[in-house]
């Protein structure tokens, strides 16, 4: 009984996986996507292995951007225009 909290705080001491709720939500992304001049989004695809949002999408003048989120910070990452 007493070696389940001891496992609990173990486990996350070593940075295991944490649960999906703690990622950033898409719609918070769509909105960091937009603050940074995208203005159309083509694709929001979140990769839980690796922790990241990527985001695809054109600015106002028709070239592509792509914007990578760190998804358990929010901070961005990559900030791409093609």
């Amino acid at each position: 009984m007493r070696l389940m909290p001891i496992v609990l705080a173990l486990g996350f001491s070593l940075g295991f996986a944490t649960p999906a709720a703690a990622y950033v939500d898409i719609e918070t992304v769509r909105a960091m996507a937009f603050d940074r001049g995208i203005v159309r989004i083509d694709e929001i695809e979140l990769h839980r292995k690796r922790g990241v949002w990527e985001v695809e999408g054109e600015d106002a003048y028709g070239h592509d951007i792509e914007m990578k989120v760190d998804a358990l910070t929010g901070r961005i990452i990559k900030m791409e225009r093609d």
